[in-house]
């Protein structure tokens, strides 16, 4: 018998979270096939088997959040006895030898009946701890269900497949899928004293329900109540978000940050994209943008200043060859950094080629965990959204970051005479344990000259 383990996907991952199961009790499974997905504290990814057989017992359901090593499947031969797991004992063990209130113990063999015979009980009927959640704040009566799992367990699935069937919830319960509930939750809507319809199979309210409401509702009228704060919600931090929390609070609380700002002429740098623009589209089919030209400025300046392409590990200040410049991308549940890898030898072509895929990828939890490694720099750019200036914070183990703000017009003295110009105001945060204020002004003085001059990017 096979133990399949949460592994370790990361050097940061402590736990997982099982998104899908891909394979069911009893499917045949070969080495190579993909089991489950899971959510790590960066990335979605899909765990491969090591091991050829059959799927003989599930121990994680979907939604449950994992340790790494821990066991979550086992996978062996038919008539392989399946052993005990320390993981599952606690809630599994105690589900179905527990009997009921005033009952003696059944004997070993009534397992074995028909789950139909048990169904007048529900404290005997055999259903894994997340369906029995699921069930239980959905009003379901769970001896209607049919399981599907091992020995006709009841497993998440078959709530949801019962739900959604639009057969009736005992009480004349709202149908409301898990994920729709929390949404809510969070928004702070009352789905029982408002008309919300629902799109999902028989009328269920699904998740998209309630946030098309949230944006055409109106408002409730808040009461101010004197010494009392109203809380909307209550969210805890978990997965990718709780990561951002604690890698930034290490990183503001162990990084002595130097923040050296400056306003590059950024009117040359128009005038380049426009002449570039067309004939890239009309031959790539790809659509070059200012973060593209500011990510090989940056690549060529970090070449030129390699002491700025370095982390500070206990007592070593290491100065990395390669420059693998990561782009911060915002998604739903936080940022994340994909890798743009030997930067500085890529053509701005393939630069926006990879940042539409890289992008992409991101948004849709599609992204490899190698994708998301060994970034040397980060480039972060909130141009995008009006913002002109800021000062980011160094994504560790890296020893600096560069902000990108919006470009604007002004008046400018050019050659004694006023112009409109257009800027833009890039900071650059250093690690300045091993980044002293001449070595990151160079570096951005670098970067500046660039922006000013764009035809050094593609000689």
């Amino acid at each position: 018998m096979h133990e399949v383990i949460m592994p370790k996907l990361g050097l940061t991952m402590e736990s997982g979270k099982i998104e899908k199961w891909h394979k069911k009790v009893g499917d045949k499974v070969e080495t190579g096939d993909v089991l489950f997905e899971v959510m790590t504290d960066k990335v979605s990814l899909e765990v491969e088997s090591y091991n050829s057989g059959i799927l003989r017992k599930i121990i994680k359901d979907e939604g449950e959040e994992v340790p790494v090593t821990e066991v979550v499947a086992y996978i062996g031969t038919e008539d392989e006895e399946i052993p005990g797991s320390p993981q599952a004992a606690p809630a599994e063990e105690k589900e179905k030898a527990a009997p009921a209130a005033g009952e003696a113990q059944a004997p070993e063999a009534a397992e074995e009946e028909p789950k139909k015979e048990l169904s007048y009980d529900k404290d005997r009927i055999k259903i894994s701890p997340l369906a029995r959640k699921i069930a239980a704040s959905n009003n379901i009566d769970i001896s209607k269900v049919t399981g599907s799992g091992p020995r006709g367990r009841i497993v998440k699935e078959d709530i949801e497949k019962y739900m959604a069937s639009g057969a009736p919830q005992a009480g004349g319960r709202i149908k409301i899928s898990p994920l729709a509930r929390k949404t809510a939750q969070e928004l702070g809507i009352d789905y029982r004293s408002v008309k919300i319809e629902g799109s999902g199979p028989g009328g269920r309210i699904v998740k998209d329900d309630i946030i098309a409401f949230s944006k055409k509702a109106p408002a409730p009228a808040a009461e101010a109540v004197p010494g009392e704060l109203k809380v909307r919600s209550r969210i805890e931090l978990t997965g990718m978000r709780k990561v951002i929390a604690e890698r930034m609070s290490l990183s503001k609380s162990t990084i002595p940050h130097i923040v050296l700002n400056a306003k590059a002429d950024a009117t040359n740098l128009i005038q380049f994209r426009e002449q570039l623009k067309e004939g890239v589209q009309k031959k790539y089919d790809i659509k070059i943008t200012f973060t593209d030209m500011i990510l090989k400025a940056t690549a060529l300046a970090l070449r030129e200043n390699i002491e700025v392409n370095s982390s500070l590990q206990g007592n070593e200040y290491i100065i990395y060859e390669d420059v693998n410049v990561g782009m911060a991308v915002s998604v739903e549940d936080g940022l994340i950094v994909p890798t743009l890898f030997a930067c500085d030898r890529l053509e701005i072509v393939d630069i926006a080629r990879k940042r539409v895929d890289l992008i992409e990828k991101a948004r849709n939890n599609k992204l490899g965990l190698e994708e998301i490694q060994n970034g040397t720099f980060t480039v972060t750019n909130l141009g995008m959204f009006g913002i002109r200036n800021f000062s980011a914070i160094i994504n560790p183990p890296q020893a600096a970051i560069l902000a990108v703000g919006e470009i604007y017009s002004e008046p400018a003295v050019i050659d004694g005479k006023i112009e409109i110009r257009s800027f833009m105001d890039i900071s650059v945060s250093c690690d300045h344990r091993i980044i002293d204020g001449a070595k990151g002004a160079r570096f951005l003085k670098n970067i500046v000259d660039l922006i000013g001059n764009p035809a050094l990017l593609v000689i």
